[in-house]
């Protein structure tokens, strides 16, 4: 019974909880700005804006960019990315361990074929890439992976924007 109840609690919890955040001060963001017909937040150029969350308020977010702080409209943002401290330490090591083996196998495949006086079989070709080739490769992808920051989307706040409901009620005699 305890078992049914926890595996109830755990699956309500997950679909409550879609693993988006919403943004903090002091988190590192990346925006992406609508066009915006006005020129209100023209100024701050193409691409993606990236800074750090001074203050969010109930229409706006404030930043403090490269560029000096910035306040953008909530109506302005098209896309919301916060950074996380999980870095790309997994998939790094992953791509590079795997890039690392077949480099290494594909060099001693090539390098030491059977027409060599030191030649090896595929199988010890394989076995060195798997021995030598993917660990450095791991090495390397998680020292690329720690550089790299992840990026999670999160839904851009709307309570500001005023969504209205109409009800007309017409009455003819």
């Amino acid at each position: 019974m305890l078992a049914v109840l926890a595996l109830v609690a755990a699956i309500g919890s997950a679909a409550g909880d879609d693993g988006r955040q919403p943004i903090r001060e002091g988190a590192r963001v990346r925006v992406l700005i609508a066009e915006d017909p006005a020129a209100t937040i023209a100024t701050l150029g193409k691409g993606p804006l990236v800074g750090r969350v001074v203050s969010v308020q109930s229409e706006s977010v404030t930043l403090e960019t490269s560029r000096g702080t910035v306040v953008i409209p909530f109506k302005g943002i098209t896309r919301l990315d916060v950074s996380h401290r999980s870095r790309n330490l997994k998939r790094g090591a992953l791509i590079g361990g795997l890039v690392g083996f077949a480099v290494v196998t594909t060099l001693c495949v090539v390098a030491f074929d059977a027409d060599d006086d030191y030649a090896i079989s595929t199988g010890d070709s394989f076995a060195i890439g798997a021995l030598f080739g993917a660990p450095a490769g791991g090495l390397i992808g998680l020292g690329i992976g720690a550089l790299a920051p992840a990026w999670h989307d999160v839904p851009v706040p709307r309570a500001a924007v005023s969504r209205r409901v109409a009800l007309t009620l017409t009455i003819r005699f």
